[in-house]
């Protein structure tokens, strides 16, 4: 989920914190990645509703040391998400014929009844859902943006291209040794040089879910030696204008601009969307 290899390019950014520390903190959830890790926790294998037990023991640690939940479910999905949306569906559920995703209208039938039943007991809880119009990273990040909440729990990377600020990942409600990772745009842009348009332009070149082959040929590292290099220039239409390798070659990165042109991206129908779609939210 996300941008490949996102998180491992922002790890020097990261702070590991106590959970304690998000004591008194409002932060945003979204359920679905609650629901996807629970499904995929090899220890819940055998538990009858892993995602209901998995949320209420998280929900109820993260309660009890002062922290306010505000979870956050999908809208209607992407059309140019719906083939991954597809092939995640039958990964999870073994290629059953039930409740398969329809790829022409990106229904998640199975989905949104395990997420109707996480609803359910959040609301016996008293805690607060809000329903986003598209993608639920997207709503987040939208929350944490306007200042309603103060960061957003989560393992997609798409958060940050989508506007948020403050993300919390990677964390522990062992009594032994609660902790979280705590990563900021305000650290990720003093440390590595990588703002949120540059973070849309490491999508393209790495893969995402709206393009999910990337570039073929251009490595972590070299994408992230590009985006550094081009510390002052508009990434974003700059990737629009990538018929032009002048600027390529003076950087000598000329074959990177070649691999640009021979990519997916370049026929694709949707491809203004592909680059500036995590801006409509």
């Amino acid at each position: 989920m996300g941008v490949n290899q996102l998180w491992s390019v922002l790890s020097p950014a990261c702070e590991p914190c106590p959970l304690t520390s998000l004591q008194g903190k409002t932060l945003a959830v979204d359920l679905s990645g609650w629901v996807c890790a629970s499904q995929n926790h090899t220890s819940l294998e055998f538990v009858k509703n892993p995602h209901l037990r998995n949320l209420f023991f998280r929900v109820s640690y993260l309660l009890q040391i002062g922290v306010n939940l505000v979870f956050v479910t999908e809208g209607e999905a992407p059309a140019l998400k719906y083939e991954v949306m597809s092939q995640r569906n039958n990964a999870r559920y073994h290629g059953s014929n039930t409740y398969k995703i329809n790829t022409e209208k990106g229904n998640r039938s199975r989905f949104k009844a395990v997420l109707k039943d996480c609803e359910d007991m959040l609301e016996s809880l008293g805690i607060h859902c809000v329903e986003s119009t598209g993608e639920a990273e997207a709503m987040c990040a939208f929350l944490n943006r306007c200042g309603v909440v103060d960061g957003c729990i989560t393992e997609d990377s798409d958060f940050f291209l989508y506007g948020g600020l403050v993300a919390y990942r990677d964390f522990s409600i062992d009594a032994k040794l609660a902790k979280v990772h705590m990563y900021s745009m305000t650290n990720i842009e003093s440390k590595l040089k990588i703002d949120r348009r540059k973070m849309i332009g490491l999508a393209v070149l790495l893969g995402c879910d709206y393009l999910p082959k990337g570039v073929p040929g251009v490595g972590k590292e070299t994408a992230v030696k590009l985006m550094q290099k081009l510390e002052d220039v508009d990434v974003i239409q700059r990737f629009h204008e990538w018929r032009n390798d002048n600027e390529f070659k003076q950087l000598k990165l000329s074959k990177v601009a070649k691999k640009l042109r021979h990519c997916e991206l370049c026929n694709h129908p949707g491809k203004n969307l592909l680059l500036t779609g995590y801006f409509v939210s």
